[in-house]
């Protein structure tokens, strides 16, 4: 069944902002406080009721933040954001940010939704734009501000809606995952993006080395050997990886290593020590850092991150 329920404190508040409606949707899903995976790993719900002080966090490729009430503060590589609910981030590659709610009441607390686009998904959907003319050169910045179009707004809302039910969530929502990521690498705002994506057949070389450690991603591989396998110096492999993916090869490697381990924990077959070994890592501690870093949970606390319901 579907949920509909709306909050007390939210459901006689006017549409004051683009993204009221999906506000009010996303509170039947958001927690009494702190975050829950909504379409792991790609959807989170963020409600917090006071504001806080700057924390460190990491992102892992390219990401959309979007507040639907409050306000938050974000730093990164320089740049320092205001986002509010008529401004949409958008961080470009793998980053480290520094983060703060700045405006958050019991009355009407903070509520954001993360949405992370994996790699492969932005390779795809590069490599489908890549023959895009008119776009100039350059690097991309590590992340901006994009005002709430129409277009966005409506996928936004139509993925929140499919989040609130199981089977919609299964078969509608990555859809719409794959929709937004299209909007919003056809902005002019994305524009450095697309055209770092350079030559087509480059991009499918890169397409074709992310399989191939799909494969192997327990073997010990190394930038030098995967650029052999590409047919690229090991420079040129790097700058083009991260382009096409917007991470690097080492991290998406890490990426895969730990998706699978997550699937390991999560499926009950393998204990912690016995799951890091499995996918590649060469000590239980270095995998436990990486993996809280990556999902912000120890692996003893895995289950955590799947809301019921709404797992892919």
């Amino acid at each position: 069944m579907a949920l509909s329920l709306v909050p007390d404190a939210f459901e006689r508040r006017p549409p004051s902002h683009p993204l009221a409606r999906a506000r009010d949707q996303a509170l039947a899903l958001a927690p009494e406080d702190g975050h829950r995976s909504l379409h792991f790993p790609d959807v989170c719900i963020y409600r917090f009721s006071n504001p806080s002080c700057f924390s460190k966090a990491a992102t892992f490729g390219v990401t959309l933040g979007a507040v639907l009430e409050g306000e938050k503060r974000v730093q990164c590589a320089g740049h320092d954001l205001t986002v509010d609910p008529c401004h949409l981030l958008v961080v470009t590659r793998e980053s480290e940010i520094d983060l703060a709610i700045t405006r958050a009441t019991p009355e009407a607390p903070y509520l954001g939704l993360h949405v992370c686009f994996g790699p492969d998904r932005v390779a795809r959907a590069l490599l489908a734009l890549a023959d895009a003319g008119g776009v100039p050169t350059g690097e991309a910045p590590a992340a901006f501000l994009l005002p709430p179009h129409e277009r966005i707004v409506n996928a936004l809302e139509r993925l929140v809606t499919a989040l609130c039910d199981p089977v919609d969530a299964k078969v509608l929502a990555p859809l719409t995952i794959d929709e937004l990521l299209f909007l919003l690498l056809r902005t002019d705002a994305a524009a450095t993006i697309r055209a770092g994506v350079g030559k087509p057949a480059d991009a499918e070389r890169i397409l074709q080395t992310m399989q191939f450690i799909r494969a192997h991603f327990a073997q010990k591989l190394s930038v030098e050997r995967l650029a052999k396998h590409a047919g690229m110096s090991p420079s040129h492999f790097a700058h083009r990886f991260r382009a096409v993916a917007r991470v690097s090869p080492m991290r998406y490697l890490r990426g895969v290593r730990l998706d699978r381990a997550r699937s390991l924990l999560a499926e009950g077959s393998a204990r912690v020590a016995e799951a890091a070994v499995e996918v590649g890592f060469e000590s239980p501690a270095h995998f436990t850092r990486e993996f809280k870093r990556r999902f912000g949970v120890a692996p003893s606390r895995s289950l955590e991150l799947v809301a019921p319901g709404a797992r892919l």
